[in-house]
Parts: structure tokens; C-alpha cells; sequence
């Protein structure tokens, strides 16, 4: 009972020790959260960051473009800023997939604190054969745009 009780307490510090380090770096601690995006293209976005890495997006061009929600992770680029990539579907007008959007983001604080992001990202469209995983099967030409960003917060 008692080197299960250890083996508990260890895995329970090793876990926390790891989140520790994530979390080190400052651009995750203090700026995870949701952030509203107007693109240099007109579009606007929502992007959530999570402290787990996790990052979840959803965009005004879908329905336009007919592409589902984007998913994808983030980390801290080791400079103060982040960067991250997003993957989504793309279907057809009759709801087949067409192809596998893959966004690369680039971003930073702007000012001191989380309240404002900025950065850009380069979109790539992988057809059935390309693998939005290993950039180097990738034969089409990128899009790329700008973008600035403000924080969701709750109005006090």
C-alpha cells in the first residue's frame, strides 16, 4: 500500500514538474485564453490557445470556402513569441473532402501583457497523395496574410 501511495505522489510531481516547464517560458502562462482576429485579408477569426497546447480555431471565410473548424497545437518559439499550426477539412459542393488545409502561425504579444497578439501565417492546401504532415510533400503554392489580435475577457 505504502510504494503506491510513493509511485502516486511521484507520478503526481513528475506531472507537475512537466506542466512546470511548458509553462516556463512566460508566452503560454500568461497568454493562453481566446483571442478575436482581424486577418490583412478582411477576414476575422477566433483562436483559442490552450496551456496544454492545444489550439482550436474557427474563421468568417468557412461557409465561403466550405472548410471545417481548425485544430492544431502551439508552443512558445523560445524569443517571447509563439507559434502554432492548424489543420482543417476542405469539401466540395457536394460535402466531399477536397483537401487538408494546413495553417503555419507565426505570433507575439503586442504591448506589455496578453491583451493584444500579432504575427502571420502561411495556409496550404494538401490534395489526396500530399501527406499536411511532412511539408516537403506539399507541391502547391502558399497564401499568406497577417493578422492582429485582441483577448476575450469577461466585462467587469
Amino acid at each position: 500500500m505504502r510504494s503506491k501511495s510513493v509511485s502516486t505522489v511521484l507520478f503526481a510531481l513528475l506531472l507537475i514538474g512537466s506542466s512546470a516547464t511548458l509553462l516556463a517560458d512566460g508566452f503560454p502562462e500568461r497568454c493562453a485564453g481566446t483571442y478575436l482576429n482581424q486577418e490583412g485579408s478582411g477576414a476575422k477569426s477566433i483562436w483559442t490557445l490552450g496551456e496544454d497546447g492545444s489550439f482550436l480555431g474557427t474563421s468568417s471565410t468557412q461557409k465561403v470556402f466550405n472548410f471545417s473548424d481548425q485544430q492544431g497545437v502551439w508552443e512558445n518559439d523560445g524569443s517571447g513569441g509563439a507559434k502554432g499550426v492548424f489543420l482543417d477539412f476542405s469539401f466540395d459542393a457536394s460535402g466531399a473532402l477536397l483537401n487538408i488545409g494546413r495553417v503555419d502561425i507565426v505570433f507575439h504579444t503586442v504591448g506589455s501583457g496578453c491583451a493584444k497578439i500579432a504575427g502571420s501565417f502561411t495556409l496550404r492546401f494538401f490534395p489526396p497523395g500530399e501527406d499536411p504532415l511532412d511539408l516537403s510533400s506539399f507541391t502547391g503554392t502558399p497564401i499568406t496574410d497577417t493578422f492582429t489580435g485582441r483577448r476575450l475577457t469577461v466585462a467587469h
